[in-house]
Protein backbone atom coordinates (compact mmCIF):
# COMPACT_ATOMS: atom_id res chain seq x y z
CA UNK A 1 0.00 0.00 0.00
CA UNK A 2 1.58 3.28 -0.73
CA UNK A 3 2.45 5.37 2.32
CA UNK A 4 -0.32 8.23 1.50
CA UNK A 5 -3.33 5.55 1.50
CA UNK A 6 -1.62 4.48 4.30
CA UNK A 7 -1.79 8.06 6.13
CA UNK A 8 -5.47 8.70 4.87
CA UNK A 9 -6.63 5.17 6.44
CA UNK A 10 -4.71 5.72 9.05
CA UNK A 11 -6.35 9.92 9.44
CA UNK A 12 -9.86 8.29 8.91
CA UNK A 13 -9.42 5.74 12.10
CA UNK A 14 -8.34 8.10 14.12
CA UNK A 15 -11.47 10.41 13.23
CA UNK A 16 -13.37 7.58 13.65
CA UNK A 17 -11.70 6.80 17.04
CA UNK A 18 -12.24 9.95 18.39
CA UNK A 19 -15.74 10.83 17.43
CA UNK A 20 -16.87 7.37 19.10
CA UNK A 21 -15.13 7.53 22.15
CA UNK A 22 -16.11 11.28 22.65
CA UNK A 23 -19.35 10.93 22.13
CA UNK A 24 -21.25 7.92 21.48
CA UNK A 25 -19.63 5.88 24.27
CA UNK A 26 -19.89 8.74 26.81
CA UNK A 27 -23.34 8.48 26.50
CA UNK A 28 -23.70 4.97 27.51
CA UNK A 29 -21.08 4.94 30.39
CA UNK A 30 -18.81 6.42 32.30
CA UNK A 31 -16.47 6.30 35.14
CA UNK A 32 -13.90 3.24 35.27
CA UNK A 33 -15.85 1.12 32.25
CA UNK A 34 -15.88 4.44 29.76
CA UNK A 35 -12.31 4.52 30.52
CA UNK A 36 -11.45 0.30 30.30
CA UNK A 37 -13.96 0.86 26.77
CA UNK A 38 -12.17 3.36 25.57
CA UNK A 39 -8.96 1.52 26.17
CA UNK A 40 -9.91 -1.04 24.25
CA UNK A 41 -10.47 1.19 21.05
CA UNK A 42 -7.15 2.44 22.12
CA UNK A 43 -5.78 -0.79 21.72
CA UNK A 44 -7.92 -1.88 18.43
CA UNK A 45 -6.09 1.13 17.19
CA UNK A 46 -2.53 0.31 18.02
CA UNK A 47 -2.40 -2.60 16.20
CA UNK A 48 -4.19 -0.75 13.27
CA UNK A 49 -0.91 1.68 12.89
CA UNK A 50 1.58 -1.04 13.87
CA UNK A 51 0.58 -2.80 11.30
CA UNK A 52 0.05 0.17 9.17
CA UNK A 53 3.70 1.99 10.06
CA UNK A 54 5.98 -0.97 11.79
CA UNK A 55 8.64 -0.57 9.03
CA UNK A 56 8.40 3.30 9.00
CA UNK A 57 8.85 2.93 12.84
CA UNK A 58 11.55 0.77 12.78
CA UNK A 59 13.14 2.68 10.32
CA UNK A 60 14.84 5.03 12.47
CA UNK A 61 18.55 3.92 13.79
CA UNK A 62 18.56 3.40 17.79
CA UNK A 63 20.63 5.46 20.54
CA UNK A 64 19.74 4.06 23.21
CA UNK A 65 23.18 4.81 24.94
CA UNK A 66 22.74 8.60 24.49
CA UNK A 67 19.45 7.52 27.24
CA UNK A 68 22.11 7.68 29.92
CA UNK A 69 23.33 11.41 29.95
CA UNK A 70 23.07 13.39 33.02
CA UNK A 71 20.91 16.33 31.19
CA UNK A 72 18.44 14.32 29.75
CA UNK A 73 18.24 12.32 33.02
CA UNK A 74 17.60 15.45 34.97
CA UNK A 75 15.19 16.78 32.42
CA UNK A 76 13.20 13.83 32.43
CA UNK A 77 12.92 13.45 36.21
CA UNK A 78 11.97 16.62 36.57
CA UNK A 79 8.80 16.63 33.94
CA UNK A 80 7.84 13.29 36.13
CA UNK A 81 8.39 15.51 39.60
CA UNK A 82 5.42 17.44 38.18
CA UNK A 83 2.63 15.51 38.82
CA UNK A 84 4.04 14.65 42.34
CA UNK A 85 4.66 17.94 43.11
CA UNK A 86 1.22 19.48 41.91
CA UNK A 87 -2.34 18.43 42.56
CA UNK A 88 -2.86 16.86 39.42
CA UNK A 89 -6.15 15.53 38.35
CA UNK A 90 -8.86 12.68 39.86
CA UNK A 91 -11.04 10.91 37.58
CA UNK A 92 -13.46 10.38 40.69
CA UNK A 93 -14.85 7.38 41.69
CA UNK A 94 -12.23 6.50 44.60
CA UNK A 95 -8.96 5.16 44.35
CA UNK A 96 -10.24 2.12 42.37
CA UNK A 97 -11.07 4.29 39.42
CA UNK A 98 -7.94 6.51 39.79
CA UNK A 99 -6.20 2.95 39.72
CA UNK A 100 -7.76 1.92 36.64
CA UNK A 101 -7.22 5.43 34.89
CA UNK A 102 -3.13 4.53 35.86
CA UNK A 103 -3.09 1.56 34.52
CA UNK A 104 -4.88 2.26 31.49
CA UNK A 105 -2.32 5.18 30.65
CA UNK A 106 0.26 2.45 29.61
CA UNK A 107 -1.95 1.81 26.61
CA UNK A 108 -2.37 5.56 26.04
CA UNK A 109 0.97 6.74 26.06
CA UNK A 110 1.79 3.60 23.63
CA UNK A 111 -0.77 4.71 21.01
CA UNK A 112 -0.25 8.33 21.53
CA UNK A 113 3.56 7.79 20.84
CA UNK A 114 3.32 5.34 17.98
CA UNK A 115 0.81 8.06 16.05
CA UNK A 116 2.04 11.62 17.06
CA UNK A 117 5.97 11.11 17.71
CA UNK A 118 6.79 7.74 15.63
CA UNK A 119 4.58 8.34 12.45
CA UNK A 120 4.29 11.85 12.37
CA UNK A 121 8.12 12.59 13.25
CA UNK A 122 9.32 9.86 10.63
CA UNK A 123 6.83 11.43 7.84
CA UNK A 124 7.53 14.81 8.43
CA UNK A 125 11.36 15.15 9.23
CA UNK A 126 12.75 14.34 5.88
CA UNK A 127 10.58 16.87 3.91
CA UNK A 128 10.46 19.38 6.47
CA UNK A 129 13.15 18.97 8.89
CA UNK A 130 13.53 18.50 12.69
CA UNK A 131 12.37 21.66 13.76
CA UNK A 132 9.94 21.79 11.10
CA UNK A 133 8.19 18.22 12.49
CA UNK A 134 8.28 18.71 16.17
CA UNK A 135 6.53 22.22 16.13
CA UNK A 136 3.67 20.34 13.22
CA UNK A 137 3.56 17.24 15.71
CA UNK A 138 2.83 19.40 18.67
CA UNK A 139 0.45 21.26 16.80
CA UNK A 140 -1.47 18.33 15.64
CA UNK A 141 -0.70 16.65 19.39
CA UNK A 142 -2.50 19.46 20.48
CA UNK A 143 -5.67 19.54 18.24
CA UNK A 144 -6.07 16.03 18.39
CA UNK A 145 -6.88 16.85 22.61
CA UNK A 146 -9.53 19.64 22.08
CA UNK A 147 -12.68 18.00 23.47
CA UNK A 148 -10.88 16.01 25.72
CA UNK A 149 -8.89 18.39 27.51
CA UNK A 150 -9.31 21.83 28.55
CA UNK A 151 -8.30 24.28 26.33
CA UNK A 152 -6.23 26.30 28.83
CA UNK A 153 -3.00 28.47 28.44
CA UNK A 154 -1.67 26.34 31.78
CA UNK A 155 -2.42 22.89 29.29
CA UNK A 156 -1.73 24.40 25.84
CA UNK A 157 2.18 24.97 27.82
CA UNK A 158 1.92 21.24 29.26
CA UNK A 159 0.82 19.47 26.07
CA UNK A 160 3.25 21.79 24.09
CA UNK A 161 6.49 21.14 26.46
CA UNK A 162 5.55 17.69 26.85
CA UNK A 163 5.10 17.04 23.07
CA UNK A 164 8.17 18.94 22.06
CA UNK A 165 10.38 16.92 24.71
CA UNK A 166 9.16 13.24 23.93
CA UNK A 167 9.59 14.41 20.19
CA UNK A 168 13.36 15.66 20.96
CA UNK A 169 14.14 12.28 22.80
CA UNK A 170 12.52 9.88 20.21
CA UNK A 171 14.23 11.20 17.02
CA UNK A 172 17.45 11.41 18.78
CA UNK A 173 17.27 7.79 20.32
CA UNK A 174 14.80 6.32 18.31
CA UNK A 175 13.49 4.56 21.14
CA UNK A 176 9.85 4.14 21.06
CA UNK A 177 9.62 2.37 23.79
CA UNK A 178 11.18 5.32 26.48
CA UNK A 179 8.69 7.52 24.83
CA UNK A 180 6.06 5.77 25.90
CA UNK A 181 7.05 4.79 29.01
CA UNK A 182 7.59 8.57 30.16
CA UNK A 183 4.26 9.25 28.84
CA UNK A 184 2.53 6.80 30.65
CA UNK A 185 4.22 7.42 34.06
CA UNK A 186 3.89 11.29 33.59
CA UNK A 187 -0.02 10.33 33.02
CA UNK A 188 -0.15 8.01 35.17
CA UNK A 189 1.20 9.63 38.28
CA UNK A 190 -1.55 12.02 37.59
CA UNK A 191 -4.73 10.53 38.56
CA UNK A 192 -3.17 9.11 41.78
CA UNK A 193 -2.26 12.35 43.18
CA UNK A 194 -2.47 14.79 45.03
CA UNK A 195 0.71 13.46 47.10
CA UNK A 196 1.27 16.82 49.28
CA UNK A 197 -0.66 18.02 51.66
CA UNK A 198 -0.66 21.35 50.58
CA UNK A 199 0.96 21.05 46.93
CA UNK A 200 2.53 23.82 44.83
CA UNK A 201 0.05 26.56 43.24
CA UNK A 202 -0.46 25.73 39.43
CA UNK A 203 0.93 28.92 38.56
CA UNK A 204 4.50 27.56 38.95
CA UNK A 205 3.56 24.64 36.51
CA UNK A 206 4.81 26.25 33.66
CA UNK A 207 8.55 27.21 35.21
CA UNK A 208 8.65 23.31 35.96
CA UNK A 209 7.52 22.14 32.20
CA UNK A 210 9.95 24.47 30.77
CA UNK A 211 12.87 23.67 33.15
CA UNK A 212 12.36 20.23 32.15
CA UNK A 213 12.02 20.84 28.02
CA UNK A 214 15.26 22.84 28.33
CA UNK A 215 17.52 20.26 29.95
CA UNK A 216 16.22 18.12 27.36
CA UNK A 217 17.45 20.46 24.36
CA UNK A 218 20.30 21.43 25.94
CA UNK A 219 20.78 17.32 26.00
CA UNK A 220 19.83 16.92 22.09
CA UNK A 221 21.92 19.93 21.78
CA UNK A 222 24.83 19.34 23.35
CA UNK A 223 24.72 15.61 24.93
CA UNK A 224 23.70 13.50 22.92
CA UNK A 225 25.34 12.45 19.23
CA UNK A 226 22.95 12.16 16.23
CA UNK A 227 22.77 8.54 15.30
CA UNK A 228 22.75 8.09 11.22
CA UNK A 229 18.46 7.54 11.09
CA UNK A 230 17.17 6.40 7.59
CA UNK A 231 13.06 6.83 7.13
CA UNK A 232 11.37 5.31 4.68
CA UNK A 233 9.59 7.42 2.69
CA UNK A 234 7.23 4.50 1.86
CA UNK A 235 5.89 2.21 -0.40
Amino acid sequence: MLMQYKVIFASAVEVTYAVVTRTWLRQHLDGAYLELAVSAFRVATIVVYWGLFQDLVRSRAKASNTLRHPLLVVGIATALAIPFLFRGWSPGGGLGTAIVFALTSIVVGLREEILYRCVLLNLMQPRIGVIGSLLCSTVIFIVYHYGAQPFTVLWITECTCMSLLLGLIYIRSGSLLTVAAIHALYDGIWVLGPYLSTPIPDIWRPVFQCSALALVVAWWRFGAHAPNSTVIRGT
